[in-house]
């Protein structure tokens, strides 16, 4: 196994105090002196275990297989995104914080490599020049002076880290934050620029956006903490803005994600909202307002007007799938009572179930499981699907008192049979898996599941493919990784052909 550090990371690791052998060196898997870890601690559990950034950005060719072995007929990459700040935060709330960081494993003919690079964004250039972090919370802005802005860059007292998604349209790879201006990247993970999607200024974006399954359009949200205004683009297979169209809250309001079907863009707001006067209190600016109630908005794609429903109040990070059947909507997600950047026990997955006509839903809860980061086969994004992937926890992970999103078992739940399979990792600590289609094959579940995975004890991570169809059966592959990977947020599979 080869391993190759970049110039930029051994820039970064001289100014620390690391020896200077070099611009492009070999390290091996487990070095003494390796600084993969940022120079700094801290004691919030969702900066330290394996949540803790790392600084450094490696190059690693013919990665070890540990058990099974890599499908000959795979061919793509696994690339995900995540808050990996560089500097100790000045505040930090997690999962709206951080630099954007991808850690991408290339398959081809049966073997493995990794690369993982930061997201050169405006403002982690900002605390680079300065050596330092600048930047506030996004729940506890702080202001910045407008003269560490370099010309040509905009000002802001809000970090834009790109680190939430990495996306693949038009061609191009798109590394999403939280409703701002996103990246576009190259194959090896070279920051490109800011993405204009065909324009001549950067388009915002929301960190979940939907590929419609006939016309292959890509429908994206924007929303902002300054206005009560509510975004949906359409953007063309080739990667160009075609349409905006706009919808109005009672409050400027947070949405990550949203669901689209053959027919409807489908709003699902619950009441967290951006607050200006809790923040100038020094209070989060994020606030919960259960007394507004849950919003519905469905927004024809012909251009009619939307059909509002409202509801008693809850949240929703993350959708798994939605879909049109017998005249209803139904939507698979994970169900959260109220708003809270700390999971709670009540993350669950559920269905809702919409009827248009009598502007009504209902709530179908599939299991009692603590869940997020529900996922399907993306082949079938806004049409039917039966199976959805989420983690959950259980006893056999022995790390005391973990934090939130934190998981050691993969759940594949069957929603017409209301059953679930499970693969239980035992002591390791994975994350959000990611659906790889099988190539040729012809079942919505004919394929792997591609996730990170960590082993707390021995500091290390892997990569593992489960098999979608039989998840309980041992991995198809376990590839060892050159280097921890941190807990992260979202990734997904790009077919190379």
């Amino acid at each position: 196994m080869s391993h190759q550090l970049t110039r930029r990371s051994f820039h970064r690791l001289a100014a620390s105090g690391a020896a200077l052998i070099g611009s492009h060196a070999l390290w091996p898997l487990a070095h003494a002196d390796e600084p993969a870890d940022v120079p700094w601690t801290s004691d919030d559990p969702h900066l330290s275990g394996n949540f803790l950034p790392v600084q450094r950005e490696v190059d690693a060719r013919d990665l070890r297989v540990i058990s099974g072995r890599i499908p000959a007929d795979l061919r793509g990459v696994y690339m995900r995104n995540g808050p990996n700040p560089e500097f100790k935060p000045l505040g930090y709330a997690y999962p709206l914080d951080g630099d954007g960081m991808i850690h991408a494993v290339y398959i081809e003919d049966g073997k493995a490599r990794y690369r993982n690079r930061f997201v050169d964004t405006e403002s982690l250039k900002v605390e680079r020049r300065a050596g330092h972090a600048v930047f506030g919370s996004f729940t506890h802005p702080v202001p910045v002076d407008p003269a560490m802005f370099a010309p040509g860059e905009v000002p802001s007292q809000l970090k834009n880290g790109a680190f939430v998604n990495i996306i693949r349209h038009g061609g191009r790879l798109i590394a999403l934050n939280e409703a701002t201006t996103s990246y576009e990247m190259s194959m090896e993970l070279d920051t490109l620029g800011q993405w204009t999607a065909g324009g001549t200024e950067p388009l915002r974006l929301g960190a979940h956006n939907r590929h419609h399954p006939r016309t292959g359009d890509l429908y994206a949200l924007e929303y902002s903490w300054r206005t009560p205004m509510v975004k949906f683009h359409r953007i063309d297979p080739s990667g160009k803005l075609v349409s905006t169209r706009s919808v109005e809250m009672p409050m400027p309001t947070m949405i990550h994600d949203f669901i689209l079907t053959e027919r409807y863009i489908v709003l699902i707001a619950g009441p967290a909202v951006f607050d200006a006067q809790a923040a100038k209190a020094g209070k989060s600016m994020l606030q919960w307002r259960p007394d507004l109630g849950m919003r519905i908005a469905l927004l024809p794609l012909d251009g009619g007007a939307p059909t509002w429903i409202e509801g008693d109040p809850f949240f929703v990070f993350h959708f798994g799938n939605g879909f049109e059947r017998g005249g209803r909507i139904v939507v698979d997600y994970v169900h959260h009572e109220s708003f809270a950047l700390v999971h709670g026990k009540d993350a669950t997955l559920r269905r809702l179930t919409i009827d248009p006509a009598r502007r009504s839903f209902k709530v179908h809860q599939f299991s009692d499981e603590v869940t997020e980061f529900p996922r399907v086969n993306h082949l079938y994004e806004a049409l039917p699907t039966r199976y959805v992937y989420v983690p959950t926890l259980t006893s056999s992970l022995k790390l005391p008192d973990p934090p939130s999103a934190v998981f050691n078992t993969v759940l594949k739940f069957d929603t017409e049979t209301g059953r679930s399979s499970r693969h239980d990792l035992g002591n390791q600590i994975v994350g959000e898996a990611a659906f790889v289609p099988r190539p040729g094959g012809h079942r919505e579940d004919d394929g792997y599941l591609a996730a990170f995975t960590y082993d707390p004890a021995r500091r290390s991570s892997n990569f593992v493919l489960l098999d979608a169809r039989r998840i309980e059966e041992a991995p198809v592959a376990v590839i060892e990784m050159p280097q921890r990977v941190p807990q992260g947020l979202h990734g997904n599979w790009i077919t190379r052909t």
